[in-house]
């Protein structure tokens, strides 16, 4: 058996992330970013601190209810 799951700490998370013009969504459980190209980015969403969504950035329902 695993031993249980600790949450991250904070001095070991990535402080913040900076998307712009792009569309936030949630593929496999997971956060993506989809650009106008419509290539996917994984966002590593246990180990950030704080995502900074700049102007032209949209979020699905499904993200932002994920994030809570």
């Amino acid at each position: 058996m695993l031993p249980p799951q600790k949450p991250i700490a904070m001095k070991e998370r990535i402080s913040m992330v900076f998307l712009q013009k792009g569309q936030i969504d949630v593929k496999d459980g997971a956060f993506v970013e989809i650009d106008k190209e419509g290539v996917r980015t994984h966002i590593p969403v246990g180990n950030v601190a704080c995502i900074m969504l700049e102007p032209g950035t949209r979020i699905s329902h499904h993200a932002v209810s994920l994030a809570a």
